[in-house]
């Protein structure tokens, strides 16, 4: 079902559920339902831009270094301000596809060196691929 989802990207039905107003709201929600996540584990929250920033959470409570789920990322320490831009662009795939981002993202698969949305989000910005230029200096 994901596998014809992703190959038929681009039709009527993909462009029906992802339509704008039905991928805000489905963000809407998702946004809703991390931040009521992140704040019963006690964890931080901040606003940078137009991402909600919960730190202080423990490891169990999101994948990887962090996780974003709508406009809200959860993490533990993990906010620097390159993880956060490479976050706000998986807050801008969230509101282009709703709710659908979940099934997209993984069946485009959990390697992150792979993933069409981790690459798109800046795989050295997240993480997965040393820095390089003037920029790793600064950030380090």
């Amino acid at each position: 079902m994901i596998g014809a989802l992703a190959r038929t990207a681009g039709g009527p039905a993909f462009r029906a559920i992802t339509a704008p107003p039905l991928a805000r709201a489905g963000a809407r929600f998702a946004t809703r339902a991390a931040r009521l996540w992140g704040r019963a584990l006690g964890g931080q929250e901040r606003r940078v831009g137009q991402l909600h920033v919960i730190t202080g959470l423990p490891q169990w409570a999101f994948g990887r270094g962090g996780t974003t789920v709508g406009a809200t990322f959860l993490t533990r320490a993990s906010d620097s301000p390159a993880v956060l831009e490479h976050e706000d662009v998986h807050r801008q795939q969230w509101e282009r596809y709703g709710l659908w981002f979940i099934p997209m993202y993984y069946a485009a698969g959990i390697d992150a060196k792979r993933n069409r949305f981790e690459i798109e989000a800046g795989l050295e910005q997240g993480g997965y691929l040393p820095k390089r230029g003037p920029d790793a200096q600064r950030d380090a």
